[in-house]
């Protein structure tokens, strides 16, 4: 009897527990829209994970430096470029080295107050030009140009630094602005534009004039308007050429060439104005390319950059200038006119002395809109 009862409650025990599975399994089952949700999440989540492995292969073949890990140029390694004897007569001989006009110790920056600005709707990329030849280690920075992507006025603007700029440089003697990143690289270069002209940057991008012809010939010729003197100037350089005056189709030979010219015009005044029409005439050129196009020439031009950015943060600022449909704006030039003393010092290193506050304040206001207080 006690055998009967014992064994019955077992059965009733085992039962409450195969219900109770049952119910659960039941409870479990998904319904059929869940199913078809549920795939739907998978399938998107499977396309995304894929893009963004597919578009982490394609970044990761741009060069990348560590921001962190510099490599400084010892001081006492530290150079001062004489500018080449110069032939302003075209008699074929080499004008005088001009006189100094000022001693490195008389140029001082005791009322410089440069307050460093910084908007989250502006973001400033610095894009470097390295005149590095084959064989040498990192050089002087031949272009610096501070490329800003502005969120509220959907613009973005290129202001140039002229080489020649004179600038106090931390842990250096006093020196052209374009020594500074051989001196220290990005990082050194960076601090330099923030603590002398107040404009913070959020990353670099750098390219070498073998990189800047691989690159553009992927992307291809580019019309830009030459003065008789600049298409002279060019045909002098190659008998083969035959350019003229007005809008030409440069190669990407020709338009390094174009944004190399230093003795027409205006010196390295214009330029920098060259190697801004060059950008732009690039930029516009590939808005209307389409996503294959893009893809492709990512794989060609990108081997050619190096930069210290991530990829999530080159992300962003491909996806802001995207979607936010941006335009090119006006484009600027350091220093300003009526800002500066042109000056010889070290037996013929010519510079231009700033006005830091000055030039601060009118750069600052062409990037963000207003000045610092």
């Amino acid at each position: 009897m006690k055998d009967r009862m014992e064994k019955r409650e077992e059965d009733h025990t085992e039962n409450l527990k195969t219900g109770r599975a049952a119910k659960e399994k039941k409870k479990k089952k998904l319904p059929l829209w869940g199913k078809i949700v549920l795939g739907i999440a998978i399938a998107l989540a499977a396309l995304f994970i894929g893009g963004m492995i597919f578009i982490n292969a394609k970044l990761n073949k741009i060069n990348r430096v560590d921001p962190n890990d510099v490599s400084w140029l010892p001081r006492e390694e530290e150079t001062f470029e004489v500018d080449p004897p110069a032939d302003t007569d075209g008699d074929g001989e080499a004008d005088p080295t001009p006189t100094d006009t000022v001693s490195p110790e008389d140029i001082t920056w005791e009322n410089v107050d440069v307050n460093v600005m910084q908007d989250k709707d502006v973001s400033n990329i610095l894009l470097i030009g390295q005149d590095a030849r084959p064989g040498e280690g990192r050089a002087r920075s031949d272009s610096m140009i501070i490329c800003s992507i502005n969120k509220k006025t959907k613009k973005i603007t290129l202001s140039s630094i002229m080489r020649d700029l004179y600038v106090p440089i931390p842990g250096y003697s006093d020196n052209r602005i374009n020594a500074a990143y051989q001196f220290g690289g990005m990082a050194l270069l960076d601090q330099v534009i923030e603590e002398s002209l107040g404009i913070h940057i959020d990353g670099n991008v750098e390219v070498n004039f073998d990189g800047f012809i691989g690159a553009f010939t992927e992307i291809g010729n580019l019309d830009i308007e030459l003065y008789q003197a600049e298409a002279d100037h060019l045909n002098k350089q190659n008998s083969e050429w035959h350019l003229t005056e007005g809008v030409n189709s440069l190669t990407p030979e020709q338009a390094l060439a174009y944004a190399r010219i230093r003795y027409v015009g205006h010196s390295d005044w214009e330029r920098t104005d060259r190697q801004r029409r060059v950008l732009m005439a690039a930029f516009t050129k590939l808005q209307g390319s389409d996503l294959g196009t893009m893809l492709n020439m990512a794989d060609k031009i990108f081997p050619y950059l190096t930069t210290d950015m991530d990829n999530m943060q080159i992300l962003g600022y491909v996806y802001t200038v995207v979607t936010s449909g941006m335009t090119l704006g006006e484009n600027y030039r350091i220093p300003v006119e009526g800002t500066y003393s042109c000056e010889t010092l070290r037996a013929g290193m010519e510079v231009l002395v700033p006005d830091l506050n000055a030039n601060s304040r009118y750069l600052q206001e062409a990037i963000y809109g207003t000045a610092a207080e």
